[in-house]
């Protein structure tokens, strides 16, 4: 799941990327005497390199760079599907950017129903154990290291003779002390303010502020949207429907939320995040599709709430 949201996390961010940088320089071409590289192709390029470093090598840190190279080649490539669908190849096709979104939301849904929360089973925890153990074969091994493999292990057949070598293969690698590199330490530092900060009983009060706040924004925002068809004596669109309907529905989820937070702060955070994802797989669709760059800016808060409370879940839990 790792390396599906390391992509999808590329992708977007290559999409916003292009954009505003086309939108910042007037929309430049690439090439002269009636000849245009589309950036297409330079999307294509990246998921190639990322395809060769799959082949080429099969250590986990390498596949992890290749799911967010790939990600930034599909982003690339995906950006221009406004001109295979049109006659007069527009790049400005009106529901270019919502497409794009559907695409990667339904990716993101797809590979959450795949994987999702299961147990693995016996094969897949001795498939990942292997997987881990690969990159650390003939070195001292990390206490967290070894207890990673150990659990993963434990959950395979015990009466498998692979599964018995390598348990013998680890009790026969040296240990070495634990040493966070700068990706697994700055991690911890958030999560140790993170845990202070909770503590603070003010924690409460100050985030319900914060939710409540930015849900009236929300709201108040999706209104003017009726208020002016109002003013302007034209019916409301599907697209400007849904954006009210689907906003009030992600306020009102949310409004739980706030209403949970004195009984459990976890369950509170929950009710938070399912609101979020409905602003962010529904209310953005209808806001992308009436104006390709009005929902950027929510987006990106959207997204940054989502991945807050996915955090505050964790650690809370």
């Amino acid at each position: 799941m790792l390396f599906l949201e390391s992509f999808i996390v590329a992708a977007v961010a290559s999409v916003l990327a292009i954009r505003w940088f086309l939108a910042l320089t007037g929309f430049p071409k690439l090439g002269e005497g009636g000849v245009h590289i589309a950036h297409m192709l330079w999307g294509g390029a990246l998921m190639l390199v990322a395809l060769l470093l799959l082949f080429a090598y099969l250590d986990r840190p390498i596949q992890h760079v290749a799911a967010i190279v790939a990600g930034l080649g599909f982003g690339t490539f995906i950006d221009e599907i406004g001109k295979f669908l049109t006659a007069d190849n527009d790049y400005f096709f009106r529901p270019t950017v919502a497409l794009i979104y559907v695409v990667l939301v339904t990716m993101f849904i797809i590979g959450r129903t795949l994987v999702g929360r299961r147990a693995l089973t016996q094969r897949e925890a001795l498939a990942n154990a292997m997987d881990l153990l690969e990159i650390r074969l003939d070195h001292p091994l990390e206490g967290d290291d070894r207890a990673r493999i150990e659990k993963l292990l434990s959950q395979a057949d015990p009466s498998s003779e692979l599964v018995v070598a390598m348990g013998r293969y680890l009790d026969g690698l040296p240990e070495r002390p634990d040493v966070d590199a700068w990706w697994e330490a700055i991690p911890r530092w958030f999560a140790a303010r993170y845990h202070r900060i909770s503590l603070d009983p003010r924690f409460a009060r100050l985030l319900s502020a914060a939710v409540i706040v930015y849900t009236a924004a929300a709201v108040v925002s999706s209104l003017l949207v009726l208020v002016t068809a109002r003013r302007v004596g034209a019916p409301l669109s599907i697209a400007e429907l849904g954006q009210i309907v689907s906003t009030l529905v992600g306020a009102a989820l949310i409004g739980v939320g706030v209403a949970a937070l004195p009984g459990s702060r976890v369950e509170a955070y929950r009710w938070f995040q399912r609101g979020i994802l409905v602003w962010l797989l529904v209310t953005q669709v209808f806001i992308f599709y009436t104006s390709q760059f009005a929902g950027l800016g929510g987006l990106a808060i959207d997204l940054a709430a989502y991945v807050m409370l996915r955090y505050a879940i964790g650690h809370e839990g």
